[in-house]
């Protein structure tokens, strides 16, 4: 830095006109309970399990680089006398999830039965473990395990991609 620089504090004043430009811009503070921003399309939300539509292949838990997913189910002879496979647990241990969507992409079943299209971020409880490990009763009851999106309306409210047709 010369000499001249010190004196001046042209550095100071650079950081002073950001400030400045940035005075001029309208804030992006959002009043969260009341309202909220509505996360991208990317955006990965809570976990929904379709039943009828898995076909107990597993591979959504095989996918799971750090097997946090839970499948477990037996064979029953069907009216027609087929075997069938029956689900007995699917569980997800959300403590440990990294919401990377392997498990949906590793679905072949199309649309996916399993899915992480909610748009809600607000997974906070009162108790420590009663959101943190989803058993199949949870995963499959859309509007017990997801909390409404704040400022969504219902023309805007996430949807089940499996009744979509």
């Amino acid at each position: 830095m010369s000499l001249l620089d010190r004196i001046l504090l042209l550095d100071i004043f650079a950081g002073l006109g950001v400030t400045a430009r940035h005075l001029a811009r309208p804030a992006d503070t959002v009043e969260y309970p009341e309202k909220a921003k509505e996360p991208s399309e990317r955006f990965r939300g809570m976990f929904l399990l379709d039943e009828e539509r898995c076909i107990k292949c597993t591979l959504c838990a095989i996918e799971c680089p750090i097997n946090i997913i839970y499948i477990d189910w037996h064979s029953e002879k069907n009216a027609e006398g087929k075997a069938e496979k029956k689900l007995d647990r699917f569980d997800l241990d959300m403590k440990r999830c990294m919401f990377c969507g392997l498990c949906e992409e590793a679905c072949p079943t199309n649309p996916r039965s399993i899915w992480l299209a909610t748009k809600t971020y607000e997974l906070g409880t009162y108790e420590r473990n009663e959101s943190l490990y989803l058993d199949i009763r949870k995963l499959t009851q859309w509007d017990g395990n997801v909390k409404p999106f704040p400022t969504a309306d219902p023309a805007k409210a996430p949807v089940n991609p499996a009744k979509e047709k």
